[in-house]
């Protein structure tokens, strides 16, 4: 049998990095910039350079299942073939040796029957309204997300859309503003971010560039 092996992204590894625990400088020199990143920001080339590598900034879209697939999904597993056999099992007794051996045993067998086909019917729904909830949680966080981000481009600050913003680009964040990316914050002035979409913390969290 061939070996399976696994195949990395080099880009994605690149940015996996705990950058939350490096300080600022750490951050800037490891992600290959200079010290003065804050003023002058990337430019023009080295943003469609970086974006060109790293490519856009969106979440990547998944196809969505049908519900045969998902259906198909949530029994595809031994557990639910084991219940099958055994259901299978009562019915043939149901329909063969169990009327022969009075009302109870034929009523026995019916009712382990049922009682293995309404828990595979439970347990499949369940998990298919799990998952369409899973769905609709990370269609919100989409939606949540901001079209456009203020960054600055040599030395100059820009609107430029979301999707167009690259590792390295130095965003601005204003009063009201939607968070464009997932970004290690440089400077902060009394920033505080309402973050009860993903954590289901009621206040705003109060944020600092330092660690």
């Amino acid at each position: 049998m061939g070996k399976k092996e696994e195949v990395i992204n080099p880009q994605q590894t690149e940015l996996a990095k705990p950058w939350h625990t490096l300080s600022v400088e750490e951050a800037i020199a490891a992600i290959g910039l200079k010290s003065d990143l804050a003023k002058t920001g990337l430019s023009t080339d080295d943003a469609a350079s970086r974006l060109s590598k790293y490519g856009p900034n969106k979440m990547t879209e998944k196809v969505k299942k049908t519900l045969l697939q998902r259906i198909w999904h949530h029994i595809n597993n031994v557990l639910v073939y084991v219940l099958l056999v055994v259901a299978a099992v009562s019915l043939v007794m149901a329909v063969t040796t169990a009327p022969a051996k009075g009302f109870q045993a034929e009523f026995s067998s019916w009712f382990q029957v049922a009682l293995i086909l309404s828990v595979i019917t439970l347990n499949t729904w369940i998990g298919i309204y799990q998952e369409g909830n899973a769905e609709k949680a990370a269609d919100a966080l989409k939606n949540m997300l901001s079209t456009d981000a203020r960054v600055i481009r040599g030395g100059k600050e820009v609107m430029v859309p979301a999707a167009d913003i690259a590792p390295g680009d130095v965003c601005l964040l204003g009063l009201g503003d939607k968070i464009p990316a997932d970004l290690r914050m440089i400077s902060v002035s009394n920033l505080a971010t309402g973050e009860a979409a993903l954590t289901g913390e009621s206040v705003p969290i109060d944020k600092a560039h330092r660690r």
